[in-house]
């Protein structure tokens, strides 16, 4: 017994003694020898048949708690470097020979490529995002206007790098949020899915005398298929069908009616439901769309009874969400990109059916397809009682 006692101390000291001791230095050594890759920009090449990547890394000797965002004073606190060779691995291979550390890609948050890259085609890349050991597959996957490169220039007012800025775009659910696994998951099912649709340019800053700096936004989605750019969809068209794929976030809502009577409602609840009925042979699509939100504005040119205001609110509501959603469904219809992935529903609910057309979904979804938008969206309170008979 006294052996056995020794022997289970033993164990429970062992792992101590190793992380106070060598355990603990070999970890800082390894951390000191890593280039940790926070976000990569792919470009076409300007020659045929090439790619262009660049790798932005953060600069552990400028990371310091006293830094301004962007790297005020002591430059800035990221290093870029940029390739160009016949495959994404040839140029990360490029890079790799000309730095001082290895690649860790295990702190990569987002991949921007460029337009020209994207309408080419993605599998090259996503086929070494998922082949590389280091990455994993929550990395956000975004198209940016023209040269992926331009949105890295972007002045990180609240941050101090870019890559973070870019990151918050989709932590916090303003937009659809896709990421390597959920294209992966799609292409594997011949769906089409969507990516955030940046934007790029300059603009006046406030803190820095009006001096123009560059800029990035989200201008909407961008839609594929096979992994192939094919469309892109304008911001309220985009954020109904975030709203269709329950990633949005309190969205932000003005409608009018006559007069110039209008109002802002938020929406402080949004979700969504898919269904499939077999009609004739063909599937019929039902999206709904639930919501409840608060008025925060109301433009009182004209007084009118609260439950008449509120019936005028809500039907000017659904109707204008109703609409933005059947128009966007329409052209992932016209290029023949299941975005919400549909298809996914038939295979679950008539497999058999799925076996027939499904090596065929994107053109079947193209032309044979119904989809009916359902909207059920309520105004909760006006944040204030209205008058009913105003003096």
């Amino acid at each position: 017994m006294p052996l056995l006692k020794l022997l289970k101390a033993f164990k429970i000291v062992l792992p101590l003694t190793l992380l106070t001791g060598c355990g603990f230095t070999m970890t800082k050594v390894e951390i000191n020898e890593q280039t940790f890759v926070f976000a990569m920009y792919v470009n076409k090449g300007q020659q045929e048949d090439t790619v262009e990547v660049t790798i932005s890394a953060p600069l552990p000797n400028r990371l310091t708690s006293g830094s301004q965002a962007g790297g005020q004073g002591g430059g800035d606190p990221y290093a870029m470097v940029t390739k160009t060779s016949s495959t994404v691995q040839d140029a990360l291979h490029l890079i790799q020979r000309d730095l001082s550390r290895r690649f860790d890609f295990g702190h990569t948050k987002v991949v921007i490529v460029g337009k020209s890259y994207a309408e080419a085609g993605l599998e090259e890349l996503t086929d070494w995002l998922q082949r590389e050991p280091t990455t994993n597959l929550n990395i956000y996957i975004m198209v940016a206007p023209g040269d992926a490169k331009k949105v890295a220039e972007l002045t990180p007012v609240f941050e101090q790098m870019p890559s973070e800025v870019l990151t918050r775009f989709a932590d916090q659910h303003n937009m659809i949020v896709t990421n390597l696994k959920d294209c992966l998951y799609a292409e594997s099912g011949n769906q089409g899915y969507a990516l955030n649709y940046l934007s790029a340019g300059l603009k006046p800053m406030v803190a820095d005398q009006e001096k123009l700096e560059p800029w990035a936004g989200i201008q909407g989605t961008a839609l594929f298929r096979h992994h192939k750019l094919v469309a892109t969809l304008p911001m309220k068209e985009s954020l109904a069908v975030s709203w269709a794929v329950n990633e949005v976030k309190s969205p932000l809502y003005t409608v009018s009616w006559k007069e110039g009577e209008k109002a802002s409602v938020l929406l402080i609840t949004s979700s969504s439901k898919k269904s499939v009925r077999m009609v004739s042979g063909h599937p019929v699509f039902t999206v709904k769309l639930y919501g409840t939100g608060d008025v925060i504005y109301k433009q009182k040119q004209k007084q009118l009874d609260t439950l008449q205001v509120k019936g005028l609110i809500e039907r000017e509501l659904n109707d204008q969400i109703a609409g933005h959603l059947t128009k966007a469904l329409r052209t992932s219809q016209r290029v023949g990109a299941d975005i919400l992935q549909l298809g996914m529903l038939v295979d679950w609910n008539y497999p058999d059916h799925w076996q027939k057309i499904g090596a065929n979904w994107p053109e079947y979804y193209k032309n044979e397809v119904e989809i009916q938008v359902v909207t059920d969206i309520k105004v909760r309170n006006f944040g204030s009682v209205l008058k009913m008979n105003p003096k």
